[in-house]
């Protein structure tokens, strides 16, 4: 990955974490956001997990 000077791909990883899930899904978030282009836009995770775990489930 890239140098994130603002921390940004850490706070990714610890909003997903703290939403508590594991390391594994911590990562493919961070990974969804970044494919996305929304690792700036922090309103944008809390959906973006949602939508994560409903394609997790279905």
């Amino acid at each position: 990955m890239s140098v994130d000077p603002y921390g940004m791909k850490t706070r990714a990883v610890a909003f997903a974490v703290r939403a508590g899930h594991n390391d594994d899904m911590a990562h493919r978030f961070l990974e969804r956001v970044c494919a996305d282009g929304v690792l700036g836009q922090t309103r944008q995770y809390g959906p973006l997990l949602a939508e994560m775990m409903t394609e997790e489930t279905s």
